[in-house]
């Protein structure tokens, strides 16, 4: 348990006594036998962050005597909010009269109000994201700014306008955010064209969602005095591996190649699998301008036409990237592996690697399918990938037989021209070569994990915890509707009972679907300074350390490994590290929801452009979302639109919220459900997508034998 964790809970005990917060923090002091200054320190924060409120009297409470909770303001609809709280699977719903002005992107404190996953807002801790982006427009009481975040207008005075007109597409500052239902007060920062202009709208996004997308000249002076190749001095101590056989998978268009791997069968019929990790924490020293960026963004963005990278290309591209035929800086990680895929003695290293070949993911497919062409190319090296074949497959079979959990969420790509233009939208095509490489990385990032949570050191991990009874139950009614019959869960929740379910319904048109109800069952997968282990790929531990040039933790979890390979692990440096591994735990977790939603929302612009030269035309869908207010249907394509209530036939229809269907006198609609549509209309600069039901084709449910699923 961190320090913070600690204190927190002395401070939870309601027999707690003092005179004042100097008595306080001499106590706590004293049970933790540290510093007074320290637990002042770590009060003083806590306070900041809101997990802890001082009183008028002086005292001081917690979250959890308050019986309040911390989270973040989700999008905001009509006058009503919800509110993301960490590690809860359900977001707060709060009333229009119980927001006290917050708005999206605010850290708020919250008290649930009974049942239904109502609450109330108690206090704004941090406003932010005070940039939005919208449209001018006029009404009798002045001029404001239309901003899809808000429901709010944001009023402008006329000399803060900056020129803007009405239908120009700007960039707002909020400058007044008052707690009652007035209209927010703002200031026009940036005019970035006509509402009505297409070139615009993938930028605005990005201003929306305060992306950074320039460097600080600090950070490029930084860069300038990075090499392009590694130097004599920076190769001292370090394993030299530049004689072994290592090699780079990844897509055809990667740049940032930071990830290579390495093979050996042993005599005794055990692997040595070699992962080796671009030493980024090399070039990147904490609290230099290049990590201030980095921590900044937190996390490379992918775009269809773009990517915002964490780093600059000098180093993601360059010095950096595990480029073939040239000598590269590493962190090594070498594991033997029993041919029932466990890890039975590992060993992390800063190496000197050389990359001899930039292998494709189709290349590498190709090779294990026996393609002729392939193999005589690359016949130096096709040994070393069909043994690797043989251990992707063996770490197979002991991931589902601890009960890890995929879930075949399909990801749009698109086919573009010159111009940026979407000529087609298509599911993205995962082969054996990516699952081979998914399966390395997964055990590499489980073996570094559980060696530092073996040393007790302080670490970022990745942490995915169990669903709640309640998500359970609402799955388990949710399967009832397809035709499943009773299932009664074990007392103890593990993957293996999802796998189970899981597989009822393999190879059927309802398994995308529970796919992604499964996955909105659970809570959301987060970097947090306790190991907490992953539910969704059963390990008991689990980090991010592959991909420190696109993501700020795995660098992170560098600097900690190189710090205790050079000197061991200071304790009196406990806190601070702690400290550390905090912030960037809690700031990676946001800066990943923003990367996430703004990738969707240019994914779905994108979708929307496609589909605008598709109005009036078939498609055959499922549903894959059952509202109040209409039903979602997703084409093969991955692209999902809306029918409205309204557009579909007249009937008396009632929303059956836990079973996710629309119940009709006349006919029912289920998610999985088939269905074919029409497209109605397709909006880019709303990115929303309208159908019209044309013949419905309901499936027949027949019940799935559930005996076991129990045991």
């Amino acid at each position: 348990m961190t320090l913070k964790n600690q204190v927190l809970e002395i401070l939870n005990d309601k027999s707690l006594k003092y005179k004042n917060l100097y008595s306080l923090y001499t106590q706590i002091g004293r049970k933790l036998s540290i510093d007074r200054e320290i637990v002042e320190e770590i009060v003083n924060k806590l306070i900041k962050s809101g997990e802890v409120v001082e009183g008028k009297n002086g005292k001081l409470a917690t979250l959890q005597t308050l019986k309040l909770k911390k989270g973040e303001v989700a999008n905001k609809s009509r006058d009503y909010l919800f509110v993301k709280v960490q590690g809860q699977a359900r977001d707060f719903f709060i009333p229009s009269d119980k927001t006290k002005g917050a708005i999206s992107g605010d850290i708020v404190l919250v008290r649930p109000n009974g049942g239904n996953n109502e609450a109330e807002v108690v206090k704004i801790v941090e406003k932010v994201n005070r940039q939005v982006v919208g449209i001018v427009k006029k009404d009798e009481i002045g001029t404001f700014v239309e901003a899809d975040r808000f429901t709010k207008p944001i009023y402008i005075q006329p000399k803060d306008l900056k020129g803007a007109e009405v239908n120009d597409l700007v960039v707002t500052e909020i400058t007044y955010q008052p707690s009652s239902k007035e209209g927010l007060q703002g200031k026009v920062n940036e005019i970035l064209g006509k509402s009505d202009d297409k070139a615009i709208l993938e930028q605005a996004i990005i201003k929306d969602f305060n992306l950074p997308t320039e460097y600080s000249k600090e950070a490029l002076n930084q860069c300038e005095y990075i090499g392009d190749k590694i130097s004599e001095e920076d190769k001292k101590g370090r394993l030299d591996l530049t004689k072994e056989t290592i090699f780079t998978i990844d897509g055809a268009d990667a740049r940032d190649l930071d990830d290579a791997v390495s093979i050996k069968k042993l005599d005794d019929g055990t692997f040595e699998l070699g992962v080796h990790i671009a030493d980024v924490g090399n070039y990147v020293t904490l609290g230099s301008p290049l990590d201030q960026d980095a921590f900044e963004r937190g996390t490379s963005v992918y775009f269809p036409d773009n990517v915002i990278p964490m780093l600059p290309k000098k180093l993601s591209n360059g010095i950096c990237s595990l480029n073939p035929n040239v000598e590269r800086l590493a962190l090594s990680v070498i594991m033997k592996i029993d041919y029932e895929g466990k890890v039975v003695s590992h060993e992390i290293k800063e190496s000197v690697i050389k990359s001899v070949q930039r292998f494709t993911y189709d290349e590498i497919f190709a090779i294990m399918n026996g393609d002729k062409e392939m193999c005589e190319k690359y016949a130096h090296l096709k040994d070393d990938v069909l043994t690797m074949q043989n251990l992707s497959n063996i770490i197979k079979k002991d991931r589902e037989k601890r009960g890890s959990l995929n879930f075949d969420i399909p990801e749009a790509t698109f086919k573009l021209n010159e111009q940026g233009e979407v000529l087609d939208v298509m599911p993205r095509v995962q082969n054996e070569a990516h699952n081979l490489i998914e399966r390395f990385m997964v055990i590499c990032n489980e073996t570094v994990a559980k060696h530092f949570d073996d040393l007790g050191v302080p670490f970022i991990y990745r942490v995915h915890e169990k669903p709640t009874p309640e998500s359970v139950q609402n799955v388990l009614a949710f399967i009832q509707g397809l035709g499943v019959n009773s299932v009664v869960p074990p007392k103890k929740i593990d993957p293996t009972f999802y796998q189970r379910l899981l597989s009822l319904f393999k190879g059927t048109p309802e398994e995308s679907v529970l796919n992604k109800v499964f996955l909105m069952s659970m809570k959301k997968a987060r970097y947090q300074e306790d190991d907490l282990g992953h539910f969704g790929l059963a390990s008991l531990n689990y980090c991010h350390f592959t991909s420190p040039i696109r993501r700020y933790p795995d660098l992170c979890i560098h600097r900690i490994i190189k710090e205790c390979l050079h000197k061991g692990f200071d304790k009196s440096k406990l806190y601070e590290l702690e400290d550390y591994v905090t912030e960037a735990s809690f700031q990676s977790s946001k800066t990943e929801r923003r990367a996430d939603d703004a990738e969707r929302a240019v994914d779905d612009l994108k979708k929307a452009e496609f589909m605008s030269k598709q109005i009036g035309k078939d498609f055959e869908g499922v549903i894959s979302g059952v509202t109040n207010f209409g039903i979602f249907v997703q084409l093969p394509n991955t692209v999902e639109g809306l029918i409205k209530l309204e557009n579909l036939p007249k009937d008396d229809y009632v929303f059956l919220d836990k079973k996710m269907m629309l119940c009709g006198t006349k006919r029912n609609y289920c998610l999985g459900d088939t269905i074919k549509v029409k497209v109605a209309a397709s909006n880019v600069f709303t990115r929303k997508i309208d159908f019209e039901p044309v013949i419905e084709k309901t499936l027949k449910k027949t019940p799935k034998k559930t005996e076991n699923l129990c045991k």
